[in-house]
């Protein structure tokens, strides 16, 4: 399966902080819960900045037979800021570092910037102006081809699994949907992917991935939450022959735990099991995930 969805790396981002109008983005929005990426609040002006580390993999094909190994380390740094008290815009740039194995045992190894993701998310319906405890919102984005094309020491080209970048126009659509009742808080989202042909006229199947996570948070600075992550998708084809492996369905089990060792800042760390897996000839390992975000 060459599907770059669920990729995962992280470093340590230095922030210094300035001194808002406001207390702390909290206050702001009326909302004291502890936020990821994407998760938070608008209020205009707010401006988030994070990186996220993630570390996973998956085997295409029979062991010993045809398999294909990829591992990625994948670190997004991502900005998101409201204009807006309903509009929440967000860029998103990946550093990735990928390693292929084939069962010859041939290695490619590459890494380098990948494909910038640029989305807005407008908030259509809350159920009161301040601290609301309902809000649903319209996202839509599209993930740019930006990543360079990658060459390995002799000069020649990596195969398309080994590079940070598909080549493609990617856009995405969807909805979501978020809730807080006293010490939880809920989330929901559907978003539909329709990739076009990249490099080598190598397409990345059409998929519809969903979220749904509860949150309890006992205390002003840590949270748990669990949630089921899934993605069903088109085999991806290669000048419209598809691909032996991929396509199909998958669900991950997400426990993660959330932390702010201060004021506006939020770390997250947890791991995204799969429980369910009806891909085609495809074998995924746990995704392991470790973020930060601070509110400017």
């Amino acid at each position: 399966m060459r599907t770059p969805t669920l990729a995962l790396l992280s470093a340590a981002l230095l922030l210094v902080p300035t001194a808002p109008a406001w207390a702390c983005a909290s206050c702001a929005c009326g909302d004291p819960t502890l936020t990821s990426m994407g998760g938070e609040q608008p209020f205009e002006g707010r401006l988030r900045l994070s990186t996220m580390l993630r570390a996973w993999g998956h085997t295409e094909g029979v062991t010993g037979v045809d398999a294909q190994r990829l591992r990625e380390l994948r670190m997004d740094v991502a900005v998101a800021y409201a204009p807006r008290p309903w509009l929440v815009l967000a860029v998103n740039l990946p550093l990735q570092a990928r390693e292929v194995q084939d069962v010859s045992l041939g290695l490619e190894r590459g890494w380098g910037l990948g494909d910038i993701d640029v989305t807005a998310k407008a908030f259509v319906w809350k159920d009161k102006e301040f601290s609301p405890d309902q809000l649903i919102s319209v996202v839509g984005g599209v993930k740019l081809p930006t990543g360079p094309r990658l060459h390995a020491r002799d000069g020649t080209t990596l195969g398309i699994d080994a590079q940070p970048g598909s080549g493609s126009v990617d856009p995405m659509a969807g909805l979501a949907w978020q809730g807080f009742r006293g010490n939880w808080s809920f989330l929901a989202s559907a978003l539909g992917f329709l990739p076009s042909r990249g490099r080598d006229d190598f397409r990345l199947g059409a998929s519809v991935r969903t979220q749904v996570a509860a949150q309890y948070q006992p205390s002003p600075t840590w949270a748990v939450r669990l949630g089921v992550d899934t993605r069903a998708e088109k085999a991806p084809d290669t000048n419209g022959t598809p691909e032996e492996a991929g396509g199909g369905f998958i669900a991950y089990a997400s426990p993660d735990v959330l932390f702010s060792p201060g004021m506006d800042v939020v770390v997250q760390a947890g791991v995204r099991i799969p429980v369910v897996n009806q891909l085609r000839r495809v074998s995924s390992t746990p995704i392991a995930v470790l973020s930060l975000a601070y509110d400017l």
